[in-house]
C-alpha cells in the first residue's frame, strides 16, 4: 500500500493521538506513516500476526468475526476516534478479528514493536488504551445481543447510524455483498432489509451507496442497542 513519513506539521485528524499530551504526541509522530487504504482492503485476518496497529484519520475499520464457512459478523467500527490494533497493547501478536477497510481513506500506522514500546512507556497512552478496550467490549458485546434478539431491519439500522457517525456523513459507500457480510446475513436479506427503509423514505440505496435522507425518523427506528453504545462512546475520552 502507497505510504509515506507523517508530517509532524500537519494537523492531527486522529482525535485519538490528539488528545495526547503534547510532548508524549511529538515523541510518538516521528514513528507513524501515512497510508492511503481503499475500500473492502483487508488489514489483518483473523489469526494473522499484527504488524502494524493503525490510526484512521479519514478512513473506518469494520472489525470481523469469523465464523464455520467463512461466516462473518461486524463486532465493531473503527474511526478516527480510535485505532485498530488493540491486542498489541494487550500483549498479543495475533488479530482476533478480520479487520477490513469499511470507508476509503486515509490512516496512520505505526509498527506493532513500536506501539507495544509507547504503551509500556506513556502512561496517558496506556490509561487512553484501557478505556478504549473497555468500550470495543461494549461494542461487540451488544453487537452480538443485537444480531441475536433483534430483526434484520433494526440491525440494518443500528448499522447505518454507527458508520454514518465515524463518516460524519450521511452518505456510505456500501455494496449489498458486503453489507451482507458484516451483518451476517443473507444478499437476499440485506436487499429486502434496504427495501423496507427505502419504501418508508428514510434512506436512499443503490447498488454501491447508501444515504440517510430522514435522520430523525431513522433515529426512532433505531434499537436500544445503539443509544447504549452511542452513551458509552459519548463517555469516552474522545467522543465519537
Amino acid at each position: 500500500m502507497p505510504y509515506s513519513k507523517y508530517d509532524p506539521n500537519a494537523p492531527i485528524e486522529n482525535r485519538f493521538l490528539a488528545a495526547l499530551p503534547p510532548d508524549e504526541l511529538e515523541r510518538i509522530l516521528p514513528k507513524l506513516e501515512e497510508v492511503e487504504l481503499k475500500f473492502g482492503q483487508k488489514m489483518y485476518e483473523r489469526g494473522e500476526t499484527i504488524q502494524y496497529v493503525y490510526f484512521p484519520t479519514g478512513c473506518i475499520f469494520s472489525l470481523l468475526a469469523v465464523g464455520p464457512d467463512d461466516l462473518t459478523l461486524e463486532m465493531g467500527i473503527v474511526g478516527r476516534e480510535g485505532m485498530a490494533g488493540l491486542p498489541v497493547f494487550m500483549d498479543e501478536s495475533v488479530s482476533v478479528f478480520r479487520v477490513i477497510v469499511q470507508g476509503s481513506g486515509k490512516a496512520m500506522r505505526m509498527s506493532a514493536t513500536d506501539f507495544a514500546f509507547e504503551c509500556e512507556h506513556d502512561e496517558t497512552l496506556r490509561h487512553m488504551m484501557l478505556r478504549l478496550g473497555h468500550l470495543r467490549l461494549v461494542q461487540s458485546s451488544l453487537s452480538s445481543a443485537c444480531h441475536r434478539f433483534h430483526d434484520v431491519e433494526k440491525r440494518l439500522v443500528r448499522w447505518i447510524l454507527m458508520t454514518s457517525d465515524r463518516l460524519q456523513n450521511s452518505e456510505i459507500p456500501v455494496t449489498n455483498t458486503f453489507l451482507s457480510q458484516i451483518l451476517g446475513m443473507s444478499p437476499k436479506e440485506a436487499t429486502d432489509a434496504g427495501e423496507i427503509l427505502k419504501k418508508r423514505e428514510l434512506i436512499r440505496y443503490s447498488h454501491d451507496r447508501l444515504e440517510i435522507i430522514d435522520r430523525p425518523n431513522l433515529l426512532a427506528a433505531a434499537c436500544k442497542c445503539y443509544s447504549l453504545i452511542r452513551n458509552e462512546e459519548n463517555a469516552f475520552p474522545v467522543p465519537i
